[in-house]
Order: structure tokens, then sequence, then C-alpha cells
């Protein structure tokens, strides 16, 4: 009797054992694997959304999967300092490497995206971080049927660009299609003011800065007005620390239609002059 009872005990601790042990870790991402999830994903640290084909309905397309070292620890619990310096890979320059916009010069609605994994994640083995390029319109995300390379391949480059419905604000940035002559205003530069793990300079010294970018910005789309119109908006110190260091600089969407229609090379003549016989 004794010994049926010891074995009993011991199984039981078996299998309390078993149940421990995490469960084994899930296909780790690729870049251009394919994900639908919401615009709220874009506050977050992980997502539990799972690939799909990119020919199915999606908002998000990984383009730079990166590895994290063990000591990093469970994302969500890291530091912002720490998620930052995991994120240097998710560039703008690379992003648009990915959809094919890289001689692009004006800010697009595209945006990248770092993910890590989830505290479930991280306990079943998996150790890598990701960037994911969404496309913003509005307040939602853009949902897409086709990898992100061919939508852009397949459009005009100003389907692409950044405007606000109305006169920019600090809480009203985002980015819609530009098709709102008389109220869209259009996003012309998105510039670092520093790089991950930089101070904070001062919310002086961060306007002032981004108030010249911008000033310079308002003369160069100026559309022949002679007072030309600019908006700015630059990073809190809050803002600083959670990595957004950006100066944005916008400019009324006629005042830049304006100045882009004077830029605009003259028509060839629709007919060469006759040859001499």
């Amino acid at each position: 009797m004794l010994r049926i009872v010891t074995s009993l005990a011991t199984a039981g601790a078996l299998v309390g054992a078993w149940l421990a042990v995490p469960a084994p870790a899930a296909a780790e991402p690729v870049v251009g694997a394919c994900y639908a999830y919401p615009s709220s994903t874009l506050g977050q640290v992980s997502t539990t959304a799972e690939p799909v084909a990119c020919t199915a309905r999606h908002t998000a397309e990984t383009f730079h999967v990166g590895r994290l070292p063990d000591s990093f620890g469970v994302p969500a619990k890291a530091s912002v300092a720490a998620r930052i310096a995991a994120a240097r890979p998710c560039t703008t320059a690379a992003m648009n490497a990915h959809v094919g916009l890289s001689n692009r010069r004006l800010p697009s609605r595209f945006q990248a995206v770092a993910l890590f994994p989830t505290k479930a994640q991280w306990q079943a083995g998996e150790r890598w971080m990701r960037c994911d390029v969404v496309l913003q319109g509005g307040t939602s995300l853009v949902t897409l049927t086709r990898p992100a390379a061919e939508v852009v391949a397949a459009a005009a480059p100003e389907q692409f660009d950044f405007c606000t419905p109305g006169t920019p604000s600090a809480t009203r940035t985002s980015a819609f299609p530009c098709n709102l002559p008389k109220r869209n205003w259009i996003k012309v530069l998105d510039k670092d003011l520093g790089a991950a793990g930089s101070r904070f300079p001062g919310t002086k010294s961060v306007e002032n800065r981004t108030r010249a970018l911008c000033k310079a910005q308002g003369k160069a789309w100026n559309g022949a007005e002679k007072y030309p119109g600019w908006w700015a908006i630059w990073p809190t110190a809050k803002g600083w620390r959670e990595g957004r260091r950006a100066a944005q600089c916008f400019v009324p969407y006629s005042q830049y239609q304006q100045e882009l229609a004077e830029r605009a090379p003259e028509p060839a003549a629709a007919e060469a002059a006759a040859p001499t016989p």
C-alpha cells in the first residue's frame, strides 16, 4: 500500500512538472509576413495577431526581424529606452526601401511599427523583435490585399502623401489622403531632432529648431504667396522619452499644389519644327 501511495505521489509530481514546461515557441516572424491588426496596436508593445497571406485582408507587413538577448527580459517590463534601442532598425529609410519608396522626399502615410514577443511568447523561448509597415488612413489602418510593394508600384506617388483634414495640431495629426485642397494641410518635413537615447534639450530649444525648419519649408512651398503659411509641431519632454523626437512641418495643401505647379516643366511643343529639305 505504501508503495502505491509513493508511486501516485511521484506521478503527481511528474504531471505538475510537465504542466510547468512552456509551450513550444511559435514560428518566428519572417520578412514579408503579413498581419491583420487594428490601429490600437501601434501604441502597444506586442500583438497576438497571427500571420496571414499577403493576398488576404491585412493591415501590416514585416520588413525587418531582429534578435533580443536573454538579458532583455519580458519586453512589456523592459524600459522604454531599451525597447527604443532594440527598435533602431525600424527606420523610415528601411521601411521605404521595402515598399519601393526609396526616392521619396516627402513624408508618407506609411509608418514603421516595432513589436516584441508577448509574455507568453517570451517564456516559450521567443527572442525576436520585428518592424512592421502599416499604411495610415485617418485614424485607422488601410486594409490591403496585396504586398505593400505591389500597392506602391500600382499607384501614383501622391496617393501616399500625408495630409491632415484641417489645420494640424499636436492632437490632430492623423494621416489622411490629400483630397480636400481647401482644407488639407500636407506634411512636408518629418525630421528627428535627436538620436535614440539622447537627452531632451529643453522645450525652448526644440521649439526654436522646429520653427526654423518649418519657416524654411513655408518659404520653399509658398505658392507665390507674400506671406507663406506653415505649421510646426515639436516633441514634448514626455514624447522625447517615448521615442517621438521629430519636428513636423505642414503647409496648406492648396499652397503646396500651387508651388508644385510653378515648378512643373513647360510641356513640350506639340509639333517639332519641320526639317529643312
